[in-house]
């Protein structure tokens, strides 16, 4: 098969110089040589050369020189050590009691097989990660729209609050403006009365100097005192005024009112490496022998009960404290989750896309975590969920028991 970005009429160059077109053969040493490389390969006297033109170029085998024996060619392949080996190998004690089989046999197994590679390579992998490529940026291309609605979002919530304590700020000035006219109107009447009280109080002094000047025996015996009237002063008008008590603002209750934006989640996803064609036909991975740790991290439970890794670095815990933790390998959470019915999952685990699923018997129910928010995926009858997995087509496989 040719490679996507070759032709047919590609120049075949010189193994040498890979400038100038190949001319000859060297068929000891199996390499292509131009008219100008021939004279320079044939000065190396340290083996013999055999050049014939190209066109001439045998179509015999050519084993490989033995490394350690420099007059045999490696006719033979050695199973066990997976390496070709020449007749005097094969009798000698190192390779005693071994596999041995045809090189050219062994030769076209691997050339088939590293024809299927190819095959696949270009068929299948590489027009996977272009198609990966184009998908990131696509999501790059979207990118700047997505993250101006958010800015767009937040500014026209901060306009709705802004319309929402102006409209508060005038009705307060309003209240205050009312008050104020209350406060004024009552002066001015308790002026008005004292105002009066004092034009009678003058006239009554008048009064009072004209009769005692007059020595009118009539008048001073018809004289009746008002001076009691006058004692009993104009009622004083006593405000007390309205005082202002703003309100503590609490940046948390602030924060609250105004909205909250949701966590940039970034994650890798499971699963994404492509089948080869033989783990199609046989899905059973190899197994280590003794388990490796990558690294211990401390859950903050009383009793850790399940861990179900979400990535290479991050895992889902659940204990006996009823809260679920995303952890990644330095400790921090990630997230937490609490379920709806305040006890502890019997079990969790995770679906392809990432997503948190876990069983609640409390309340019956399979449970589906995204973007922080709990989705009931179904809620049982007469059954109890229990344990649960998260298959290779991404269902649920779950264990429920009945009510009896």
């Amino acid at each position: 098969m040719l490679h996507p970005r070759r032709s047919a009429q590609d120049v075949l160059l010189c193994d040498s110089c890979k400038i100038a077109p190949l001319q000859s053969h060297c068929e000891r040493c199996n390499i292509h040589l131009c008219t100008n490389c021939v004279g320079k390969h044939l000065l190396d006297s340290s083996r013999k050369h055999r050049v014939v033109p190209f066109i001439e170029k045998s179509s015999s085998p050519n084993y490989p020189k033995c490394p350690k024996h420099a007059d045999k060619h490696c006719e033979f392949y050695c199973e066990k050590c997976d390496v070709p080996v020449c007749s005097t190998c094969v009798l000698s004690d190192k390779h005693r009691g071994h596999k041995i089989s045809d090189v050219l046999k062994k030769l076209g197994s691997k050339t088939h097989g590293l024809q299927k590679d190819l095959e696949e390579l270009e068929a299948k992998i590489y027009s996977r990660y272009e198609e990966m490529a184009s998908d990131v940026q696509t999501e790059k291309a979207e990118l700047e729209t997505n993250y101006r609605k958010l800015t767009t979002d937040a500014d026209q919530q901060g306009e709705v609050l802004h319309r929402e304590i102006t409209a508060i700020v005038n009705q307060r000035k309003s209240d205050i403006a009312e008050m104020k006219n209350k406060h004024m109107a009552a002066l001015d009447q308790n002026t008005d009365e004292i105002t009066h009280s004092i034009i009678e109080l003058k006239q009554a002094i008048l009064n009072l100097k004209a009769i005692s000047e007059s020595k009118d025996i009539s008048l001073i015996s018809t004289y009746k005192s008002r001076n009691n009237e006058f004692r009993r002063l104009p009622p004083k008008v006593r405000v007390t005024l309205p005082s202002f008590s703003p309100q503590k603002i609490s940046k948390d209750q602030l924060n609250e009112i105004f909205g909250s934006l949701s966590s940039l989640s970034i994650t890798k996803e499971l699963d994404n490496t492509m089948k080869s064609p033989e783990s199609v036909s046989s899905p059973v991975k190899t197994l280590l022998d003794k388990p490796r740790i990558t690294a211990t991290i401390d859950a903050g439970y009383t009793q850790l009960l399940s861990v179900n890794c979400l990535s290479e670095d991050q895992v889902w815990t659940y204990g006996y404290d009823k809260i679920t933790k995303l952890l990644n390998l330095r400790c921090t959470i990630l997230t937490s989750i609490q379920t709806e019915s305040r006890y502890q999952p019997r079990d969790i685990a995770a679906t392809r896309d990432g997503y948190l699923v876990y069983t609640d018997p409390e309340i019956k129910t399979v449970n589906l975590v995204k973007n922080n928010q709990i989705q009931t995926v179904i809620t049982l009858q007469g059954w109890k969920p229990r344990y649960m997995c998260s298959t290779a087509s991404d269902d649920l496989l779950v264990i429920m028991i009945s009510d009896d």
